[in-house]
C-alpha cells in the first residue's frame, strides 16, 4: 500500500470512529491534533511529488552522471523474478535480508559502472567495434525472442503485428538497435576499464606458492544483532551497539571462567531472550565453511584475523553487529583437494503421498522387515528390485561417486562401512534407506606439481587481486568524481524516518484505540517499478 493510501485510510480510522475506552473530554482534543498531523502530512507527501517531478527519479549523482531509480527497480525485478524461477520469494518477509542484499548489490554495481565509464570517458578510452557489433546484435536478437514469447506458438501474429507496426523485420530490428545501443555501449565503456585493470594484475610462482599455504577458508558460527540501516535512527543503532558489546564482554567473561564454556548454547538461548522481547532483534547462525569473498568485507576481515577458537566483535557490518566464534581454519590447499568419495546401491522405501505420519510409520516397518531380510541372506540386488520404490530401482538402484557435500547424509551413513557392508535402516528426506557401500575413493591432497592444480590456484590469486585492484580503483573514482543521494531519496528516506514514522506509530495507535484495521506495519524493502520519466 503506499504512503497516500496508508495515510487516507489512517485519517479515516481515526476521524470517523471513536473508541469508548477513552475519556469523552479528552478524546475531541486527541483527535484534532491527530487531523492536524495527517494534513501536513499530506501537504509534505504532496510536495515531495512536486520535487520528484521537477528531479526526475535519481537516485544517485555520480560526478556529472546519474543512476535513475527506475533503472534501479528494473535490475532488482529481474533479480526477483530470477529467483522465483528457482522457487524462492523475495518479497517474502523471510527473505527481506536477501533482498535488500540484492538491492544494495545492485545500486554498488549501478555506481560502478558510472563511475568506470565517467573515467573511460576522461581518459578518452576507446570501445572496440567489433565487440560492440557482436554484443549489439546478440541483444537485438534476445530482444526480439522475447518479443516473439508474447505471442505464444503464433509466429504468423507476431510477423503480422511487427510488420503492422513498423513495416518490416528489419525496421523493427533497426529500432530495437537505436533503443538497445547506449545501454551496450555504456556496458563496453565499463568494461574497457575493467579490462585495464585486470591488465595491470600479475602473480609470480612465488607468489602463486606462498598464497596455496596461506589460509584459505574459515568455519565460524556468529550471534549477530540487527539493524536496518533504512529504518534505524542512530540513537537506535548506538543502543544496539551497547547491547552487542555488553554480550561480548560477558562471552569474554563465561569463557575465561569456564573451560567446557559452549558458545552455540549461549548464542541460541541469548538471540531467543532478545527476540522474546523484540521479534527480529537477534540471529545465531552457523556458517560451516567459507573463502574469501562470499562474507561482507568487515565479517571476513575480522573472521580471518582471529585466532581458531577466538571469539571477537562486536563486528558492525551493514547487517548490524556480529559476535564470531572462529571454529577452525584450513590452508588454500584443501579447497584443490579431491574429496573422499563413495559408490554405493540402496533400497529406498518412501512415505507414499498420503499422510505422512502414517506413511512414515509403515515405511519404517517395512525397512526393518527389509534389514532383516538381507540378515538372513537375501542379496541386496534382490532386494532393490523387490522393495525399492525410487525410480533407480529398474537400473539397480546405483548412486554414482558422491562426496559429503550435498549428500552428507548417506555419506555419513557409510563412513565406517567396508566394501560390500550395508547400513541400518535411516530416514533421509521423505524414505527410509538401506545403503550399501560398492566402493570409495580415498581423499587426496592437492600438489602444485599438477599442472591443472597449479593453472587452477593461478586463476584464483588472479581473481582475488583483480578484485582488490577494482575496489581500490573505485575508492579513488569516487573522490574524483564524487557519488551523492539524489534530492528525491534523501527526501524520501527523511520522510520515512521523520513524519512518516511519526504517522505510522499514531496510525497503530487509531488501531488500538478504535479496533479497527490492523496494526501489522506495511512491507517494507519490496521495490517497485516507477513509471519512466
Amino acid at each position: 500500500m503506499g504512503k497516500e493510501s496508508r495515510i487516507r485510510q489512517e485519517r479515516k480510522a481515526g476521524l470517523v470512529e471513536k473508541p469508548g475506552t477513552y475519556h469523552k473530554d479528552r478524546f475531541p482534543v486527541v483527535m484534532r491534533v491527530i487531523a492536524v498531523v495527517l494534513i501536513v502530512a499530506l501537504a509534505t507527501w504532496g510536495s515531495l511529488f512536486a520535487v520528484k517531478s521537477t528531479t526526475g527519479t535519481i537516485a544517485y549523482q555520480v560526478g556529472t552522471g546519474k543512476v535513475l531509480q527506475s533503472d534501479i527497480a528494473a535490475r532488482v525485478q529481474n533479480y526477483i523474478d530470477m529467483y522465483t524461477q528457482y522457487g524462492m520469494d523475495l518479497t517474502a518477509a523471510e527473505n527481506a535480508s536477501t533482498l535488500k542484499s540484492v538491492r544494495k548489490n545492485v545500486i554498488d554495481s549501478s555506481i560502478e559502472q558510472e563511475l568506470f565509464i565517467q573515467y573511460a570517458t576522461s581518459k578518452n578510452l576507446k570501445i572496440d567495434e567489433a565487440k560492440l557489433k557482436t554484443a549489439l546484435d546478440t541483444e537485438v536478437e534476445t530482444a526480439v525472442t522475447q518479443s516473439k514469447t508474447q505471442f505464444g506458438t503464433d509466429t504468423q501474429g507476431f510477423d503480422d503485428a511487427v510488420i503492422a507496426q513498423y513495416g518490416s523485420m528489419d525496421k523493427f530490428r533497426a529500432k530495437l538497435r537505436t533503443q538497445i545501443q547506449p545501454y551496450v555501449e555504456r556496458q563496453q565503456l565499463a568494461d574497457a576499464v575493467t579490462a585495464e585493470v585486470d591488465a595491470g594484475v600479475t602473480v609470480s610462482d612465488a607468489d602463486i606458492r606462498t598464497y596455496f599455504a596461506s589460509q584459505g577458508r574459515v568455519n565460524a558460527d556468529h550471534l549477530l544483532i540487527m539493524i536496518d540501516a533504512d529504518n534505524d535512527s542512530s540513537s537506535t543503532i548506538a543502543a544496539k551497539k551497547k547491547v552487542a558489546q555488553a554480550i561480548y564482554d560477558e562471552v569474554v567473561k563465561q569463557k575465561s571462567e569456564n573451560a567446557t564454556f559452549d558458545f552455540v548454547k549461549y548464542a541460541q538461548e541469548k538471540a531467543a531472550e532478545l527476540n522474546k522481547k523484540t521479534a527480529g532483534y537477534a540471529r545465531y547462525e552457523t556458517l560451516g565453511f567459507f573463502t574469501t569473498g562470499q562474507m561482507v568485507k568487515e565479517f571476513e576481515t575480522a573472521a580471518f584475523a582471529a585466532k581458531t577458537g577466538d571469539i571477537v566483535g562486536p563486528v558492525q557490518t551493514e547487517f548490524g553487529f556480529h559476535i564470531i566464534n572462529k571454529i577452525a581454519q584450513e590452508p588454500v590447499s584443501t579447497i584443490y583437494d579431491t574429496a573422499e568419495t563413495v559408490k554405493a546401491a540402496h533400497v529406498v522405501l518412501g512415505f507414499g503421498t498420503g499422510d505422512q505420519t502414517t506413511g512414515a510409520t509403515a515405511a519404517e516397518t517395512l525397512a526393518n522387515k527389509v534389514y532383516a531380510e538381507l540378515q538372513k541372506g537375501l542379496s541386496f540386488k534382490t532386494a532393490i528390485t523387490k522393495y525399492s520404490t525410487d525410480a533407480d530401482a529398474t537400473t539397480g538402484g546405483i548412486l554414482d561417486y558422491f562426496s559429503s557435500v550435498g549428500d552428507a547424509t548417506r555419506f555419513d551413513a557409510l563412513a565406517t562401512l567396508k566394501t560390500g557392508q550395508y547400513t541400518k535402516p535411516f530416514v533421509d528426506g521423505s524414505s527410509y534407506e538401506i545403503v550399501q557401500l560398492l566402493d570409495r575413493k580415498p581423499l587426496v591432497k592437492a600438489n602444485l606439481s599438477d599442472k591443472a592444480t597449479y593453472d587452477k590456484v593461478k586463476i584464483a590469486l588472479e581473481d582475488e587481486r583483480k578484485a582488490a585492484a577494482k575496489i581500490t580503483l573505485v575508492t579513488k573514482l569516487k573522490e574524483q568524481f564524487p557519488v551523492r543521494e539524489g534530492q528525491w531519496s534523501r527526501i524520501t528516506r527523511w520522510y520515512g524516518r521523520g513524519i512518516g514514522k511519526v504517522l505510522g506509530g499514531i496510525g497503530q495507535w487509531i488501531v488500538k484505540a478504535t479496533g479497527k484495521g490492523t496494526t501489522t506495519p506495511p512491507a517494507t524493502d519490496v521495490p517497485t517499478t516507477p513509471s519512466a520519466q
